[in-house]
């Protein structure tokens, strides 16, 4: 899989991924404003170099911390290891920062994500209430301790 930063010509592939992906889709505004947001790290990523986008990555670094906005993979290329690979790839970042935690906010129903982040060593630290809408779900808050995380987790 390659992964790289996003651009401005990526963004109809990403809208049309948020829009298979969400019920409450962010809009094209709201990504094109991350690509100059000095506080965002947004990628993609392809099963080739030149290849059709099939997934992306977006998150916030805050000093020491990672806030994990978006992983989000085309619905034709799920089960296929897209989406762990960019998780594998945020971790790594962090880690390379030196960061001491991340931090993201979960569907209580998205079942395949909860997964996914509790085998990498997430945690439950928390819940909001009535987090989501369309529908109206609580969101399962995770946390990562990038300190007592074994390398590779």
């Amino acid at each position: 899989m390659w992964i790289r930063p996003a651009q401005s010509a990526d963004l109809d592939a990403v809208e049309i991924i948020e829009r298979q992906q969400f019920s409450n889709p962010w809009n094209r505004e709201y990504f094109a404003a991350e690509l100059g947001n000095r506080l965002a790290h947004f990628h993609v990523a392809a099963a080739a170099p030149a290849g059709e986008i099939a997934a992306y990555l977006l998150f916030w670094r805050l000093g020491g911390e990672l806030e994990l906005h978006k992983i989000a993979v085309r619905r034709d290329r799920q089960r296929r290891g897209m989406g762990e690979s960019l998780l594998k790839h945020f971790l790594d970042m962090g880690r390379s920062w030196g960061c001491e935690r991340a931090v993201l906010e979960v569907r209580e129903s998205n079942a395949a994500a909860i997964r996914l982040y509790e085998k990498h060593h997430f945690r439950l630290v928390g819940r909001r209430k009535d987090y989501y809408c369309r529908p109206s779900e609580d969101a399962r808050v995770y946390e990562f301790d990038f300190r007592g995380a074994a390398p590779g987790s």
